[in-house]
């Protein structure tokens, strides 16, 4: 199966995929856009749309770096995902942070206090 690029990669956005086969959405890369809306909004909307199936999902969330505008989107689609998970959906999430990252470390733990979903926190080892 081909992966849905939800948005592509560029020096300002992150990559957001979807691979159907292995249930995977992946955010990657750095998260800076003047306009964070036009990043997340997306994404959310396709959140929705595929909890319209009965599919699991899995998310891995690869930052290198947020920007504040970008954090709160970001924040309200793990809350999204929460709802989902408590009306049943099976859900996992896990937030990769390289070994000397300690901001991405804390942002991946801060994340998953906010919004009230188990996040697995795991370190890059390269």
């Amino acid at each position: 199966m081909e992966v849905e690029i939800i948005q592509a990669q560029s020096k300002r956005s992150p990559g957001i995929s979807f691979n159907p086969g292995k249930s995977l959405l992946r955010i990657g890369g750095r998260s800076i856009p003047e306009n964070p809306e036009s990043v997340y909004m997306p994404l959310y909307n396709w959140v929705d749309e595929y909890f319209k199936g009965d599919g699991a999902l899995k998310v891995e969330i690869i930052l290198e770096y947020i920007n504040s505008g970008s954090s709160k989107h970001l924040l309200e689609v793990l809350r999204q995902l929460k709802e989902y998970r408590e009306k049943g959906r099976e859900l996992s999430i896990t937030w990769f942070y390289e070994e000397d990252d300690e901001s991405i470390l804390e942002l991946g733990e801060y994340y998953r206090d906010a919004s009230g979903i188990p996040v697995d926190i795991e370190m890059i080892i390269p």
